[in-house]
């Protein structure tokens, strides 16, 4: 059974996520800003779910975080609902998601918060204010069936191919729509939360 915490979590794997293509281990890399998001949200539910261990350290090749799961329940879980081993290019949004409107929302949550952005462009001003949502994928079945639920939701958005690296780019623009996404999507992820809540606040976002 697929509940709205699950299907959180199935946008995480099939953000930053992956299934090992030969051992039952399931893993999440994401930028070293991502330790307390992981630490919140991402740990506590696949312990609530799947009573296993959860292992979490810094990976020394990279600036970023690398956590895991070796757990035969959960990996065979996953499998069972649509997910692949190894290269996520054959892997969609489950069936069981897409068939429930009512897990669209924690879906797409769980995407964003482990692979979406959100950025603030100056447009023709000279302070970033304008907002963008914005995803990349390599070619997959995820390309069309974010394609669907986002059109379904009644989100504005543009899609364009990078055709040097074979990638997709959907890009959510403009005031209306943020707080169209937080108002139906929500953000789980501190940093992320962060960045909005200083640009409601101020009315422009200023980096570090």
């Amino acid at each position: 059974m697929i509940n709205s915490e699950i299907a959180e979590l199935c946008g995480t794997i099939l953000g930053d996520g992956n299934l090992h293509k030969s051992s039952n281990r399931i893993t999440i890399t994401g930028s070293i800003d991502d330790l307390d998001y992981y630490q919140s949200k991402i740990i506590p539910l696949f312990v609530k779910y799947f009573n296993g261990k959860v292992f979490l350290r810094k990976r020394k090749d990279r600036n970023s975080y690398y956590m895991w799961i070796e757990n035969k329940e959960a990996f065979n879980f996953f499998l069972d609902i649509g997910f692949q081993r190894g290269n996520k290019s054959k892997s969609g949004i489950p069936i069981k998601i897409m068939e429930n409107p009512k897990l669209w929302k924690p879906f797409l949550r769980g995407l964003f918060d482990t692979d979406g952005y959100l950025k603030f462009s100056k447009q023709n001003k000279e302070y970033a204010y304008y907002p963008r949502i914005r995803f990349t994928f390599q070619e997959s079945p995820l390309i069309g069936d974010l394609k669907e639920i986002l059109t379904k939701l009644g989100f504005n958005y543009s899609l364009h191919k990078d055709r040097r690296y074979s990638t997709y780019d959907f890009e959510i623009s403009g005031k209306s729509n943020l707080e169209k996404w937080m108002g139906l999507i929500g953000i789980n992820n501190p940093v992320k939360l962060k960045k909005y809540q200083y640009w409601k606040k101020h009315g422009v976002y200023i980096p570090k």
